[in-house]
Order: C-alpha cells, then sequence, then structure tokens
C-alpha cells in the first residue's frame, strides 16, 4: 500500500479516487515550502494509479480488470493499457487508431455509420465501455480522443463486473477513462488540419473553484471529406465534469457528455468487382444518389461517482448513469440474399431505399464495497458488489420492396435461364406478363443512381427492453508475495422483452403474385429471462521478481440488443480458458497469452426471413495466441509492439457458413511495432520522432469463404515539438502508399478501399 501526504495546499497533494480510477494530483513545492509542509503533513492512505507511466509505455496497474488498483503483473487476466503519451506521441487521429497498440483488435472504421459496436477482441465481439458503463451501439461522436486519458483493454469473458445493459461481454473490454478535474489551473486550445479537408479545433480547460470544488469542461468539433465521392463528415462532443472532494475520505464527481454525428450512410463495396470478379469497381465510388440524406446519430448521458472510505480497511464506491441515444441511418443498400455479389447481371445489383431508425433509454446502478486487510502471511482484497441496468430500445427498419435471382427463380418454378442475358425485368415478364423488379438497378462499373426516396411509414414497431441485474463477490490473495489468486462469482440474472413485427409470408407471397409487393405484418412478442451462477478463477505465480504465469477460466452472460428476432431471443452465453506469462523487469514489460473461447446462442441471419432477422441458434469458437511487449530501451527511446494468431471459427452450421469455415472480419495473423525516440540534447529538447508499421494477412469478408482480402502493411510516422506553452506535430499516415481492402462490416460481403497517404499538422497554446 503506497502513502501519500497531503498538506494543507490543496494543490500539492490532492488524492482522487473515482471508481476504476485513482489519481494522485501533484503539483511542485519548492524546497523550503516543503520542510514546514512535512511538520503538519497527515498521511493518508490511498492506493495510486499512474495514467501516465514512468517506464516508457508500460503501465503497471489497473482498476477495470478488478475494480480495484492491482498490479497488471498480479492479475491473472491479459490486459493492456494505452496511456495518454502513447496516444500523443502517434498524434493518433481516432479512438479506434489507438486501439491497433492492442494485439487481437478489429475496431471500427472511421466512416462507418456509429449504429452499431464493430469492436471484437480474439475474434469475438467486445463491448466499449465509458467510465465503466456499457456503450451499447455506441452513437454519436465515438472517435474522439479529446476526454481520453487512456484505454484498457481486458480479453475475453468478463462476467463478475460488467454485466450491465446486454449483459457480459463475451470478446472482452474496452473501457475508456475519461479525463477528470485537477487541483491546478490549466488550459489548451488547439487545431488539427489534415488531407481531406480535415479540420479539427479542440479545447482542454480545467479550473478549480476552490480546494473542495474543481470544474473542466472538453471539447472537440471534426469537420471531414474523405477519399470517397461525396462523404462529409461532421461530429462535435463536449464533456463538462465537476468534482467535490474533501481532499481525504470523500469525493463526488459529476460527469456529462453530448456528442452528435452526421454523415452519408457509407456501405462500402461489393466483394465482386473489388476482391474477386471480372470487372473493376472505382475505388472511390459511393453507393447511392450523390444527394443521400445525411444519417445522424447522438448521444447524451449524465453520470456521476461517489467515493468514501469508512476507515482503513473499508472503502465504497457507487455509480450511477442516465443516458439517452439514437440513430437515424438513410442508405440506398445493396440488395438480394447476397448483396456480396451481383445478382441482376455480371455488373449490376438490384439496390434498396432503406431507412433504420432506433432510440435507446439507459439506466444504471453499480455499487460495491472494498475491504483490504492482512491474515497471517497474507493480503486479501474482498470486494462485494451488485448492479442493476435497463435498456430500453425501440425502433424500425423500412426499405423497397425488391427481388434478386434467387426469388425470382422460385417464383418462376424452376425456369432455367442465363442470367448474363436475361435481366430481372424480362424474366418477370416472362412468367408473370409485368415487370416488378427492385426499386432500382444499377450497373456499378457505369453506375447511375436514382434520386433518393422514403421507403416507409417511419412508425416504430419494434420494441425491446433489455433488464440485467446481479450480486458479485470477488476475493483477492496474495500469498507469500508469490502467489496471487483470483476468485469471484456472480448470480446473474438476464431478461430480454421483446415485441417485433413478424412477416406473414403467405400473405406477402400472394400480394407478390398480384403485382404489388406490400409486407403484411402483425405484432410478435417474445419473453426470455435467465439466472446463472458465474464463476471466474484465476492465479499467477511468480516465478522470479520479474517473470510470472497465469491462467484463468471465466464464464458470460449477455442479453441480445442488436437484432430483429424470429421467436424469442436467447441470452448469448460464453466460456474461456487462458493460460500465458507475465514479465516486468523496469524497462521491458508484457504478456503472452494462449486462449480457447466457446460462444454459444449467436443471433445469426434467419435464411426463411425476408426482413434480415435473426436466430440465436449460432456456435462459434475462437483459439489462438497473442504477445503485447513495451521497451524502454533508454531514456530517450520507447519501443512498443504486439502480434496476435486469431482462429475464430463457426462450429454450428448457420446462414452460409459450414462448420470449420473461418469467422469474416478476423485476420489469422496481425502484428504492429512502434519506435518513439525523445531528444534530449539541450538545443533539440522537446523534439521527438516516431515511426511505427502495422501488418495483417488477409481476412475473409463473408460466412461461406468465398471472398478474402489480400494480407498488406502500412508505415506511419510522425515529428512532434513540445515545449512548457505549446506543442506542435506532424503526422503521416500509410507513408508509403499502400493500396488494400479490408473487410467491412456492413450486413457481410463488403469492403472498404484504403485511405491512401494523408497527413495531419496540429498545433496548441497551452496555460
Amino acid at each position: 500500500m503506497r502513502r501519500v501526504r497531503s498538506t494543507k495546499s490543496p494543490y500539492e497533494n490532492t488524492l482522487i479516487t473515482l471508481g476504476l480510477l485513482t489519481l494522485t494530483l501533484s503539483q511542485a513545492v519548492r524546497a523550503e515550502d516543503a520542510v514546514q509542509a512535512d511538520e503538519r503533513a497527515t498521511e493518508l492512505e490511498a492506493v495510486q494509479i499512474r495514467a501516465t507511466p514512468d517506464n516508457g509505455y508500460a503501465v503497471k496497474n489497473s482498476s477495470s480488470a478488478t475494480r480495484t488498483d492491482t498490479p497488471i503483473k498480479q492479475t491473472p487476466q491479459s490486459i493492456q493499457v494505452v496511456p495518454r503519451n502513447l496516444i500523443d506521441d502517434q498524434q493518433n487521429v481516432t479512438l479506434s487508431e489507438s486501439l491497433k497498440n492492442v494485439s487481437g483488435m478489429v475496431t471500427n472504421l472511421e466512416f462507418s455509420t456509429p449504429s452499431f459496436e464493430a469492436t471484437k477482441i480474439r475474434g469475438f465481439k467486445a463491448e466499449q465501455l465509458l467510465d465503466g458503463f456499457t456503450q451499447y451501439y455506441n452513437t454519436g461522436d465515438r472517435e474522439s480522443l479529446v476526454n481520453v486519458q487512456s484505454i484498457e483493454v481486458l480479453k475475453g469473458s468478463n462476467a463478475v463486473l460488467y454485466s450491465g445493459g446486454a449483459g457480459s461481454p463475451v470478446g472482452g473490454v474496452v473501457n475508456i477513462t475519461s479525463k477528470l478535474p485537477q487541483a491546478k489551473a490549466f488550459g489548451e486550445i488547439g487545431v488539427k488540419l489534415g488531407t481531406d479537408s480535415f479540420v479539427q479545433p479542440f479545447f482542454d480547460i480545467n479550473q478549480p473553484l476552490n480546494d473542495q470544488v474543481l470544474l473542466r469542461i472538453t471539447g472537440e468539433y471534426t469537420n471531414t471529406d474523405s477519399n470517397t465521392d461525396v462523404v462529409e463528415q461532421k461530429r462535435y462532443n463536449l464533456n463538462p465534469s465537476i468534482l467535490f472532494t474533501n481532499n481525504s475520505t470523500t469525493s463526488l464527481a459529476l460527469q456529462g457528455k453530448i456528442s452528435r454525428w452526421r454523415q452519408q450512410d457509407y456501405q462500402g463495396l461489393p466483394a465482386v468487382g473489388t476482391v474477386a470478379g471480372n470487372f473493376n469497381i472505382k475505388r472511390d465510388l459511393f453507393i447511392g444518389d450523390k444527394d443521400l440524406p445525411d444519417s445522424k446519430t447522438e448521444f447524451d448521458g449524465v453520470w456521476a461517482t461517489l467515493d468514501h472510505k469508512l476507515n482503513d480497511v473499508w472503502s465504497f464506491n457507487a455509480k450511477a448513469r442516465y443516458a439517452t441515444s439514437e440513430f437515424d441511418q438513410k442508405a440506398q443498400a445493396l440488395g438480394g440474399n447476397r448483396p456480396d455479389r451481383a445478382d441482376i447481371s455480371p455488373t449490376s445489383f438490384s439496390i434498396y431505399n432503406t431507412q433504420l431508425f432506433q432510440e435507446q433509454t439507459e439506466k444504471t446502478l453499480l455499487a460495491n464495497a472494498t475491504a483490504k486487510f492482512d491474515w497471517g502471511a497474507t493480503k486479501n482484497t474482498v470486494l462485494l458488489g451488485a448492479d442493476y441496468s435497463k435498456l430500453k430500445d425501440k425502433g424500425f427498419i423500412d426499405f423497397d420492396p425488391a427481388f434478386d435471382g434467387d426469388v425470382l427463380r422460385v417464383l418462376a418454378g424452376g425456369l432455367v435461364f442465363d442470367p448474363n442475358i436475361v435481366d430481372c425485368a424480362s424474366l418477370f415478364n416472362l412468367t408473370f406478363g409485368f415487370s416488378q423488379c427492385a426499386a432500382n438497378v444499377v450497373d456499378l462499373k457505369n453506375p447511375s443512381f436514382s434520386p433518393y426516396s422514403q421507403p416507409g411509414a417511419g412508425l416504430n414497431n419494434t420494441f425491446s427492453t433489455n433488464t440485467t441485474y446481479g450480486v458479485y463477490a470477488q476475493w483477492q490473495s496474495h500469498i507469500q508475495e508469490r502467489l496471487h489468486l483470483l476468485a469471484s462469482v456472480r448470480q446473474a440474472h438476464v431478461e430480454i422483452d421483446y415485441t417485433g413485427p413478424e412477416l406473414d409470408s403467405v400473405a406477402t407471397f400472394n400480394n407478390v403474385l398480384l403485382g404489388s409487393y406490400v409486407s403484411v405484418y402483425q405484432q410478435g412478442k417474445a419473453n426470455t429471462e435467465k439466472n446463472k451462477i458465474l464463476p471466474r478463477l484465476g492465479l499467477v505465480f511468480d516465478l522470479t521478481d520479474s517473470f510470472s504465469v497465469f491462467a484463468n477460466y471465466s464464464e458470460g452472460l449477455r442479453g441480445q440488443p442488436f437484432a430483429l428476432f424470429t421467436g424469442a431471443p436467447k441470452p448469448e452465453e460464453t466460456r474461456q480458458k487462458e493460460a500465458g506469462i507475465k514479465f516486468d523487469n523496469g524497462d521491458v514489460t508484457g504478456q503472452a497469452a494462449f486462449y480457447h473461447i466457446n460462444r454459444e446462442n449467436v443471433a445469426v441471419t434467419d435464411p426463411a426471413s425476408a426482413s434480415f432477422r435473426s436466430l440465436t441458434e449460432g456456435e462459434q469458437r475462437s483459439r489462438g495466441f497473442d504477445a503485447d511487449i513495451t521497451w524502454r530501451i533508454s531514456p530517450s527511446l520507447s519501443l512498443l509492439g504486439n502480434y496476435a494468431y486469431t482462429n475464430a471459427e463457426f462450429t454450428k452450421t448457420v446462414t452460409g457458413a459450414k462448420s470449420g469455415n473461418e469467422l469474416p472480419g478476423v485476420a489469422k495473423n496481425a502484428a504492429r511495432v512502434w519506435a518513439n525516440y525523445n531528444f534530449m540534447q539541450d538545443s533539440l529538447k522537446g523534439l521527438s520522432m516516431g515511426i511505427g508499421a502495422t501488418w495483417q494477412s488477409g481476412m475473409f469478408v463473408d460466412n461461406a469463404n468465398t471472398f478474402k482480402t489480400d494480407s498488406y502493411h502500412t508505415i506511419d510516422a510522425s515529428i512532434a515539438y513540445k515545449a512548457e506553452r505549446y506543442n506542435l506535430g506532424l503526422t503521416v499516415k500509410n507513408l508509403t502508399n499502400q493500396d488494400y481492402y479490408q473487410y467491412y462490416n456492413y450486413l457481410g460481403g463488403r469492403i472498404a478501399p484504403d485511405t491512401g497517404t494523408s497527413a495531419y499538422l496540429s498545433a496548441s497554446i497551452k496555460y
């Protein structure tokens, strides 16, 4: 346990403990003042987590994995932390870019509409959390870094501590720690300019009102074009916070976030015409009318964190949040049962006018008590907690009537035809005596799009409520300072209350024969409840002072908030086994692990549904190895590296996939390295340079494993000058202008081209 001194000066040592984060804020004190201060100092027992590490990019402690500040080396789980100094050294533009510093990550793409969360860890869906609260669809300005202090990544099931809202994450957790008010007044105002008309002004103002009330607000606005024709993105966020503290035993933090995003919905490109096929689609093609209305997403939230230290043994933490979010997504989407390939002619695709609208309301309460005590030769920490969360989600999906080749073959009674010479309209005329095809059929080799039109009435017809609550207990014990044990259990409850449209297929088929494609719906209701005991067990054994081995087992249980369902959805379940090593000799720090994860009751597309509904019948498995290392070679030179081998596959046959097929969007091999050099000479002090490389193997883009991207690599470089009052920086992404395609998570079978070489210049003034 570390002891820190608190004097009468509120700005010299202020202890702030806020839920998942404990900070000691310090200001330099003159030597003569320090002597006087020492005479009147009182000792306060506190645990300290450093948001900015002392040793290069190594972070020694983490709170996200256990909700108690624990050395990562003593925690039996793979944990990586991206500190703020790494984000600044790389001059990252997006949050997703920062996450590539962690092995086994698949991140959101910058120009995808924030109406779903695409982050994956070890091949499976992960959750992004903000200060311990689940972000669900992750709407609004999700890529902003202006209010990020650090990013903690927990790999695998996290059953005990993160089970609010949708339930326990199955792939892992990305917990974003926000900047908080500090005791010393300061501010920074700056702007970042870049290629594709990128403009991003930002500010960070910290102003204490007195020694017990501290204020801070950060904000950022981004306006940028892209290398895709017509796509323009606008987003902003404001993050006010206020901290009340008695500087010893109690603190209350109130935080808020207002976040907006708008852009034309970008759906990527089909696999045929890009990574496959005998024709080429322009890389910068935007599929849809150039005057397509903007899609919009937003997030508004307010949350509070109360910390109170009762005595030398017991402390208490409580958190609560109320948040609303919504998205309105409009597109002219590729149609057909297989939008990854042409379905009308070799280069022609059917196009649907679509609109997807959802709005959510969330209420979450979290509370726990912690006891720390010694017992014989052991040092123990016991955590007792409970949580409750309710997420209400309502909305609709409307789309134009359309037919693809597969549907027409059924309607034509098995009539054999050559799709190269017989188009949809001709076949429909031949069969039924009238033409009724897609709202628009576009030759993507020579595209011409019709204006967007509203595809439906726009009335909410899907209502889902996910309620999760539970109680948990966790015990950590350090025995003889060599063996570190972790055991926890949760009594979990997940309830899914679903009401949605149920398609009447007979009525629809009859309407088709009458020449009008009108979907007839009736309301379908389903309710699922499940209670389950979720265990988590692990141990770390220190073979030497700098080298340890660890192993763990954990389970997860989560709801199904992100799809329309056929029948009653079952909660998703997961089990993980993991074993590996941890090492830390002061300069070289890292972890490496083998893992095995089983995932059941996965939401998969119902092949009998014309409205892209889901069944919770899928099963998947991920096995692999990942490693992360940081090395402070010298006071001037820091190095970071990671590697991941991920074998994620279907283990139960689902739509378009056979058992053994690889999951789309997951590279089997991926690696990253980054080096940064700080000049120490007096004449060059403040100047730094960095260079990094990222590589990944090809990945499948569809469940059937028909199409695959090629492997690729990129090189980034940066140079920066930091002074007491101002910062200047220049970074270049994809320095060698590599051409490549990557998987794009949009209804399957899609890819997105690289953004080419891009450069960003940043400047800020501080006080």
